[in-house]
């Protein structure tokens, strides 16, 4: 029966990494394109006005020049998905007085569009990652079943496709994160209603919303170096890796952030470009959740229990 599960894991794993590596791209491409137009069209218009308040006569005497336009407030782009980086050294944190200088982007660390090897890529991966969920996973000292490794299935699913969409487009598209979350959580449900005990659940909710909110505050304060996706991302982590406890949630995340530092500072190191390099973020974050997953429970008794 072990052995059955292990191998439906990798089946699924192969299929949905074939097929979702696809829709994350369309994804990004519309998210990208969606990003562009607004961006013309918030020059445009403010074109226009500085056109339209130029042709409009001083409304004071000849000796007192008009008041030149205020230049408008830059407005957080909450809508898509949004360019993703590690805040600190590894990433841009850019002040109003390079606001409108164009930040220094690592591209194309993995093609865009159709790509036949990518995709096969992204089969293994998954194969791989839901074979071992089948394999090691145990939810509170149950060892895994069907029914306790779907909602890890699906999260996997989307951190390899989420990650693939990062490292092509430097995008994490919403859309793949709230349908991993509205799967998620009906089967998270189901699990404690299976084990009689809500309180996995309620670590699980208490971990997602307590990640939103820490990510969402660095982000609040430094946008230039963590995207919103990421903010969305770590909301999505928090609720499947603090389903197995608040402490494996914390693993989950100190990997990441060790992880995406170390990823910045070698591709800054690699292309010369310097601080204000924009890096994918969401590779390391799903990482670390990935491990957290799989080995979160033997590391959270040999650090944590060991130490105390």
């Amino acid at each position: 029966m072990h052995a059955l599960l292990v191998d439906t894991g990798c089946v699924v794993g192969v299929v949905a990494g074939i097929v979702l590596d696809p829709v994350g791209q369309k994804l990004a491409d519309r998210s990208r394109a969606a990003e562009e137009r607004r961006r013309l069209e918030r020059a445009g218009r403010r074109d226009a006005a500085l056109a339209e308040t130029a042709a409009e006569p001083s409304g004071g005497s000849a000796d007192e020049p008009s008041p030149a336009p205020a230049a408008p407030a830059p407005v957080p782009d909450l809508h898509g998905a949004t360019d993703t980086g590690p805040s600190g050294p590894a990433g841009s944190t850019g002040t109003a007085a390079d606001e409108d200088a164009p930040a220094e982007s690592v591209r194309h660390l993995l093609p865009q569009g159709r790509s036949v090897p990518r995709m096969v890529a992204a089969g293994i991966v998954t194969a791989v990652l839901c074979g071992m969920a089948a394999s090691r996973l145990t939810v509170h000292g149950h060892e895994a079943t069907l029914l306790l490794v779907l909602p890890y299935w699906v999260f996997l699913a989307m951190a390899v496709t989420v990650s693939v969409t990062d490292l092509t487009h430097r995008l994490v598209p919403r859309q793949l994160l709230y349908g991993a979350l509205v799967l998620m959580v009906p089967l998270l449900a189901l699990v404690s209603v299976h084990l009689h005990d809500w309180r996995p659940f309620v670590d699980a909710a208490a971990a997602g919303l307590g990640s939103f909110a820490v990510f969402f505050v660095i982000w609040f304060f430094v946008p230039r170096g963590m995207g919103f996706g990421d903010v969305r991302l770590a909301g999505v982590i928090g609720v499947a890796v603090g389903y197995l406890g608040l402490l494996e949630a914390y693993v989950a995340f100190l990997i990441g952030f060790v992880l995406g530092l170390v990823f910045g500072l070698v591709l800054m190191a690699a292309s010369g470009s310097g601080r204000k390099t924009r890096i994918p973020f969401a590779p390391a974050l799903c990482i670390g959740a990935a491990v957290a997953v799989l080995w979160g429970v033997p590391l959270v008794n040999h650090v944590f229990h060991a130490s105390g």
